[in-house]
Formats: C-alpha cells, sequence, structure tokens
C-alpha cells in the first residue's frame, strides 16, 4: 500500500494541477529543499521550452514565504551570464527583475571581469566574486538587489557559451544560496545532488505547456522563401531572456524529404571567450569589433514539450571571406557528407513533430550597431506572439519585410531548396531556381 500511494500522490497531483490553479497548483511546487533542482539544456530530459544549444540554465521557484534570499556566486569564464526573477507560481505571469553579468558589483577586494573586461582575474590572481540579494517588494532597492514579488515566482540563472574545456558552469561552481524564512530564521540551501527528476518535470511541463501542444493545430504551408519577424514581448510564461531580442520563423510545410531548408546571412561580430579565453571586448578573428555579445539560431519542433533539435552558435558557425553564414536544416540523421565544412548543419529531427520554428537570438547588442533585431523592435516591425497562439504567416511577412530593411545583409534569409541544386550550386543556386520559378 505504502508503494502504491507514492505512485499515486504525483498522478493525482498531477491531475489536479490540469483541472484548476488554486491549491492544488501551490501544492505542485514544493518549498525546495534544495538548490537549483531544475536545468535547461539542449540534451536529455533538461531539452524542453526551446533551450539554447550553447547555453545552460538553472531554475528553481521562489517560495511566498521566503523574505529574503541571499547568493553567492563566482563569475564564471563565459560569454554572458545573468540572474533574472519571475513572477507567478507555478506559471510565469511577468518578469519581475533581472541583473546580467556586468550590472553585478564584485564583493570588495574582487573583480567583475564583464564590468572591466581588460582585467583578468585569472591572470592577475585577484578573486572574482559577487553577492547578491532578492528581497520583497518594497525594501531598499538598487545595487545586487533583486525585487521578490509576493506571490513568489521563478528564479532563473543562465549561462552563455562557458569557455571552452572547462565545464558547462563555466569553470565555477552553481551560486550558493541562503533563503530566510516567514519566523526570520535563516538555512543555507545544499546544492540539489539531482537536477531533472522526472517525476518533478513530469508534473511541471503541463503547467507551462498548454495541452493544445500535444496536438498542434493544422496550419497551411509556407512560401519557399521563409521570413523571420522579430517579437517585442515575449510570453512570459517561456522564461524571455530580457537581454535578448529574438527573431522567429514558424511554419507547416508539406514536408519532402529531398527539400532542405537553408539560411544565409551576416554574422554579427562577437567576443573570442569561448576558443581563445579572451574578454568580453576583443572580438572573434576575422572582425573588427563586437557587435553583439551572443548570436545563435535555434531549430525548434513546436510541439510538446518544445524541444531544441540543434542550434547554430557563433562561435562554431563558419563563414565566407565576406562575413556570411549559411546554414543547412536537413532530415539527415547524421551531417552529410555532401555538406562542404564551411556550411553550419542542423538535423531537422523527428519528421512528425511539426509545426517547426527557427529562433535567432540577439543578446546585448552593442550601441554603435544599429542593424539588429533590437532596432527593429524599437522602430516597430516587431509582430505579437500569444503563445501557444502563433503569429499568422501574413503578419510575419508583414513584421519580417519590415525588419528585413533595418538590418540589412544581418537579417536571415531562408529557403526550401531541393537538396540536389544545394549539392551543386550551394546558396546561390536556391536563389536562382527561387527566382526562376517565381518563389522569392
Amino acid at each position: 500500500m505504502r508503494t502504491l500511494r507514492t505512485l499515486i500522490s504525483p498522478l493525482v497531483t498531477a491531475l489536479a494541477i490540469l483541472a484548476g490553479p488554486g491549491a492544488a497548483a501551490a501544492q505542485s511546487i514544493p518549498t525546495p529543499t534544495c538548490a537549483w533542482q531544475f536545468e535547461w539544456g539542449p540534451t536529455g530530459l533538461s531539452n524542453w521550452l526551446i533551450p539554447d544549444a550553447g547555453s545552460h540554465w538553472r531554475y528553481m521557484p521562489i517560495d511566498p514565504q521566503w523574505q529574503k534570499v541571499m547568493i553567492n556566486g563566482s563569475y564564471p569564464y563565459a560569454r554572458f551570464f545573468s540572474l533574472a526573477l519571475y513572477e507567478g507560481l507555478p506559471t510565469a505571469t511577468a518578469l519581475g527583475d533581472h541583473l546580467y553579468d556586468a550590472q553585478i558589483a564584485p564583493d570588495p577586494g574582487s573583480i567583475n571581469p564583464f564590468a572591466s573586461p581588460d582585467a583578468s582575474g585569472r591572470a592577475t590572481g585577484r578573486p572574482r566574486n559577487y553577492t547578491m540579494h532578492i528581497v520583497r517588494t518594497g525594501a531598499k532597492s538598487g545595487g545586487n538587489n533583486l525585487q521578490l514579488p509576493a506571490n513568489g515566482g521563478w528564479l532563473v540563472y543562465r549561462l552563455y557559451l562557458p569557455n571552452a574545456a572547462i565545464g558547462t558552469t563555466g569553470g565555477v561552481p552553481l551560486p550558493g544560496m541562503s533563503v530566510t524564512d516567514a519566523n526570520g530564521q535563516t538555512r543555507t540551501l545544499p546544492p540539489c545532488p539531482v537536477s531533472n527528476r522526472q517525476s518533478e518535470l513530469a508534473v511541471l511541463q503541463p503547467i507551462i505547456i498548454p495541452p493544445v501542444l500535444e496536438n498542434p493545430t493544422p496550419q497551411p504551408p509556407v512560401p519557399d522563401h521563409v521570413l523571420f519577424a522579430p517579437i517585442p514581448q515575449p510570453p512570459a510564461r517561456l522564461f524571455q531572456n530580457p537581454d535578448n531580442k529574438y527573431l522567429i520563423s514558424y511554419f507547416m510545410s508539406d514536408y519532402d524529404p529531398d527539400r532542405i531548408l537553408v539560411v544565409h546571412g551576416k554574422m554579427p561580430g562577437f567576443p573570442d571567450t569561448f576558443n581563445a579565453g579572451a574578454p568580453i571586448n576583443k572580438p572573434a578573428p576575422g572582425f573588427d569589433t563586437v557587435q553583439m555579445r551572443y548570436w545563435s539560431m535555434c531549430f525548434a519542433s513546436f510541439v510538446s514539450p518544445i524541444p531544441v533539435e540543434g542550434c547554430a552558435v557563433d562561435a562554431r558557425t563558419p563563414t565566407d571571406e565576406n562575413g556570411f553564414y549559411t546554414v543547412v536544416i536537413s532530415n539527415d540523421a547524421l551531417r552529410p557528407d555532401w555538406l562542404p565544412s564551411q556550411i553550419a548543419w542542423i538535423p531537422w529531427g523527428d519528421e512528425d513533430m511539426v509545426p517547426k520554428a527557427i529562433i535567432q537570438r540577439n543578446t546585448l547588442a552593442s550601441p554603435d550597431f544599429a542593424q539588429t533585431a533590437q532596432t527593429a523592435v524599437n522602430q516597430g516591425c516587431g509582430v505579437a506572439f500569444n503563445f501557444p497562439t502563433f503569429p499568422t504567416q501574413e503578419a510575419i511577412a508583414q513584421a519580417g519585410q519590415c525588419t528585413e530593411k533595418i538590418m540589412g545583409f544581418y537579417y536571415p534569409t531562408a529557403l526550401w531548396c531541393d537538396r540536389e541544386d544545394f549539392k551543386y550550386g550551394g546558396w546561390a543556386k536556391c536563389v536562382t531556381r527561387a527566382k526562376h520559378d517565381k518563389k522569392w
């Protein structure tokens, strides 16, 4: 009987959640007894809700009874990191507060390598430590404080592209955490020994991902010329990164295994952190300046649990002599031999999981670089995304045409192309055929 109760209890909780919010939903997110019990990433159980292949994120609920949370961490050796607080449990309803790496003040005697990129804590031997506090709304703000909403929320620790050969946490431990409850008692939360327990994710995922995405509504196929549109305000329940702007495409194709999807555009200058461990103000080889902190393009199945099939990340995306990239998305199980080495490849993934989407991340564009999704949004080119209902193709096309005028060569151009055309003529052949067939 004890075993039976153990098996039934999570199921009853999950069914109660689907029936409505209220007390059952609150029970589904118990007060954490350890820190960082959930992880987002491109593999295994972490692969849900469109992660990025170059990123590893940790997240956890902030209990409504906690009055204060103290976070002790070390600046990672990575391209970018941040801590963001989202209001609402069990589903995030809004971004509450956040700080990204250069905004987080170091402890006395420590150095922040993101705010002072010409100095290196590793080279000088100086520590790289910081302390942050999550405090109740109405408490003293500013500094390294994040405002804690009254109804609790989610804390997300983002880490983009750790340097090579130092692990997914960027060569430092995950931030430590201690919490103060309503009685004034403070306790330290040890790191969770196991992240992403399947029993916990099985309850959490149906809360965040609407049931309609178990069997998405069929949509008409899109034209051969696939357009991208920026999203001014991504849905809060997707835990959007406030330091990003996203370009997104969405399509239900008439699936043809002999066709591939080809994306072409100019790569913005990015820092040489991954390969060389350089500071964030030093551009990677081939670029004169750093135009954007981080760039990636990911291909996802918009079917529950919305897994990412693969990504092209700036530091691993080849460019030609003029700084242009070409990404091929094909249904091959492995990278095909016919694909030249200077072409990036992303697998199509499960051929039965449609619709599909391509998401391009633009992270912290430099103030003097205007050909970005950020500029397009500021100039009114965005499209509304009322998750899980996607914008219409007409809305994406209108916003995409507006955005292309602003981004110029940096705007991603995507085409469906016959595999044989690409084999023998590359991107240029795809464009020529699309124009000849009046599909451009």
